[in-house]
């Protein structure tokens, strides 16, 4: 705890396996002339989507480049999240003219835990990374101004909920200082970790374990069959076969477990308001050349697709699905290969973002490292304020019930399990 600011930093424990140092990547720092300022906005994503080719100059200077924070991401927001979105932009401004050095995409959410306005990076569950992308020369700089601009504006909540918040040591110890200079109150609620593939230098990758002898015979078994069964990998990066193909992502994957209420499944078909979105994010982003779609098809039939997308240094697993007819084959293990492979081949990407926290996944069983991200609650304003205290006792208060209620169901459960098989 930060006595002086307020803050609390909880669960800062050592890791059991290794860490993501990230891209790796040299900035020089470049601190503010004399003739130059920082000049904060809020824009909408409308008007974010005009800066197209700031945002792109950001991302080459950026600390931590962010898929998720991109104007395609803001705009199918706008349309199709059911709720405001904004987005805090920071600019460089010289008598040259003004550059981006900070964005910050966020939606508002009027009734959170029942009567907190709050604006909050997550702006639905198809967002896994809410990390402002900031110029890494000026990061403390415009992580200030950031949350000046949100303060400064009465219409918005002061309240920020960070969801999915690099942790790493590029960033958080910045932010720390800032929101102890600012006396801002914020508070850790929740911490995760899921595994990422980084680039020891630009083109040297760390040691990963080896799959066993029995692995990789079973692997190369499947990938015969696949070939025998006249089974072809595609990527598709351009043109309108991209949603032809999004739209048949869709069916397989509502065919499958995912598509099943009773399973809890979470295909995008389950929640109607989520497909417009996610249709628009991936078009908007495949325009950009920020995604693309990993497919295996036999001959007109899909049978298995990989989305995933990029930013910058680094690259974003984002959903896999697979017909599971075809499971036999391996079909999410071979485009699995095939993504990891086009990774590796590409000396401009530092990182790879499973975006999965399952332990058992396929890339959490080859990818030794992990990418430590919190959940944050943030009071904007200089000081903080009685709402956002309020707010952080409650959601802190909310999410410990709710993960000592999944405990004690785990453990009921395990004791039934128990109970019937000693029968």
């Amino acid at each position: 705890m930060n006595r002086q600011s307020g803050t609390a930093w909880r669960g800062d424990l050592p890791s059991r396996r290794p860490h993501s140092s990230g891209a790796v990547r040299a900035y020089p720092a470049q601190p503010l002339g004399q003739a130059e300022r920082l000049e904060s906005e809020i824009v909408t994503a409308s008007d974010f989507a005009r800066y197209q080719d700031d945002w792109d100059d950001l991302v080459r200077r950026a600390l931590i480049p962010n898929v998720y924070m991109h104007p395609a991401v803001a705009l199918a927001a706008e349309r199709h999240a059911g709720r405001p979105v904004v987005v805090a932009l920071v600019w460089r401004v010289s008598g040259l003219g003004r550059f981006l050095v900070g964005a910050w995409l966020l939606g508002e959410f009027t009734e959170r835990r029942g009567f907190f306005r709050v604006l909050d990076t997550a702006l639905n569950r198809l967002v896994f990374s809410g990390t402002p992308v900031v110029d890494a020369g000026l990061v403390p700089d415009v992580l200030d101004k950031l949350l000046d601009a949100i303060a400064d504006q009465p219409n918005l909540p002061g309240i920020i909920v960070a969801s999915d918040l690099n942790a790493d040591e590029r960033l958080l110890p910045c932010l720390r200082g800032v929101l102890a200079r600012r006396r801002s109150r914020a508070v850790v609620v929740g911490r995760r970790r899921r595994a990422v593939l980084t680039r020891g230098t630009e083109a040297e990758f760390p040691r990963h374990p080896e799959a066993s002898a029995k692995q990789k015979q079973s692997f190369r078994r499947r990938s015969r069959r696949l070939t025998e069964a006249g089974i072809e990998p595609f990527t598709l990066a351009r043109g309108s076969q991209v949603a032809d193909a999004f739209r048949a992502f869709l069916e397989i994957e509502a065919s499958g477990w995912k598509g099943k209420q009773e399973y809890k499944g979470w295909a995008i078909r389950l929640d109607p308001a989520l497909e417009p979105f996610a249709a628009e994010m991936i078009e908007g982003l495949v325009r950009a050349g920020c995604a693309s779609i990993e497919g295996l098809r036999q001959d007109e039939r899909w049978i298995a697709f990989s989305i995933w997308l990029r930013s910058g240094s680094r690259a974003f697993g984002w959903k896999m699905a697979y017909d599971e007819a075809f499971a036999s084959f391996g079909p999410g293990r071979q485009l699995s290969e095939r993504v990891t492979a086009t990774f590796t081949s590409d000396p401009a990407l530092a990182d790879f973002d499973s975006c999965n926290g399952s332990e058992t996944s396929f890339h959490a069983t080859i990818w030794p490292e992990r990418l430590d991200l919190v959940d944050i609650v943030i009071d904007a304003r200089r000081g903080g304020s009685v709402p956002g205290t309020l707010f952080m006792i409650v959601e802190l208060a909310y999410r410990r019930g709710r993960e000592w209620l999944k405990a004690a169901r785990d453990a009921v459960r395990a004791s039934w399990r128990g109970l019937r098989s000693g029968r």
